[in-house]
């Protein structure tokens, strides 16, 4: 069963897969999953997947559709537009044949997206969402992409608050989905938010709308506002006492919005490594196909 291995496996994204090994050494562990983004109309990033395979890794590739048509992108989708694309993806992705997951159009229940319900019509974007996201599932189904997991990954906050745009709206099914993800950041302003206060409300969220396992898809902490080798300490900690449902996260390890890198200060990356010492925490895992 997916997800059924013991602990969490350990993840990031580490701002190039050529980063990997100088990651792994600042953590003193392997990365059991390692995230990177691919943009349509981009082939199916095979020289990345290899690399990040080569080193005992499961590639989670977010696939974000930036399309020609921003307003009308979920649409698109699923009128077919993108057919021959999304097909040859696809299709590379099965001839690899390796494990991967793939986040499709992540964050759906925010307003920063072109593939967010607030950029497709509001109250109807929900509903375009689903329509989009199953005419992927059908996708790999007809191909037979069956070492293709399928990660449905929102914000852990809904903007804009409205009712049309509850997270749980976006859902479609546990038939279309593999694995259920999670995003959410402590920017540090407005109010420093540990781990749990970035995280305990969606989780509970998630682990009544399915029992699909989860996994973390981006999670980091700024340095300004509090202290962030405490708050990476403490995160660990919870994760693996009080987050069970999570069986994979993926630290976020870029300076853009803030410095979100595990060693934008020695004590973080200190605390980082100290951390995952602990055995909960998996350089591998193996994923059935």
């Amino acid at each position: 069963m997916k997800g059924s291995f013991p602990g969490c496996a350990i993840g990031a994204f580490v701002n190039g897969t050529e980063n990997i090994p100088s990651f792994q050494t600042m953590i003193g562990r392997k990365l059991a999953v390692v995230l990177f983004y691919v943009h349509w109309q981009e082939p199916f990033p095979l020289a990345e997947a290899e690399t990040v395979s080569s080193n005992g890794s499961i590639p989670l590739i977010t696939w974000e559709p930036w399309v020609t048509q921003p307003q009308g992108t979920l649409e698109a989708i699923v009128s077919g537009s993108y057919e021959n694309y999304v097909r040859d993806f696809m299709q590379a992705a099965k001839d690899w044949g390796k494990p991967l997951f793939l986040r499709f159009a992540h964050e759906m229940n925010g307003n920063w997206y072109p593939w967010d319900g607030d950029h497709n019509g509001g109250a109807a974007g929900a509903g375009a969402y689903k329509r989009a996201w199953i005419y992927i599932y059908n996708v790999r189904r007809e191909l037979g992409a069956t070492n293709v997991d399928l990660v449905w990954c929102p914000n852990n906050i809904d903007l804009p608050g409205e009712s049309w745009n509850v997270l749980e709206a976006y859902y479609p099914g546990d038939r279309y989905v593999d694995w259920v993800g999670m995003d959410g950041y402590n920017w540090g302003y407005g109010g420093w938010q540990d781990f749990n206060s970035v995280f305990n409300g969606v989780y509970n969220r998630l682990i009544k709308l399915t029992q699909k396992p989860l996994l973390i898809g981006e999670f980091a902490t700024a340095e300004q506002g509090g202290n962030k080798a405490e708050w990476i300490t403490a995160a660990c900690l919870q994760i693996k006492n009080k987050y069970s449902r999570v069986k994979v996260f993926c630290w976020f390890n870029i300076d853009k919005e803030r410095d979100w890198r595990v060693d934008s200060s020695g004590s973080a990356a200190a605390a980082m490594r100290n951390s995952l010492q602990d055995g909960y925490f998996l350089d591998k895992i193996d994923i059935p196909t």
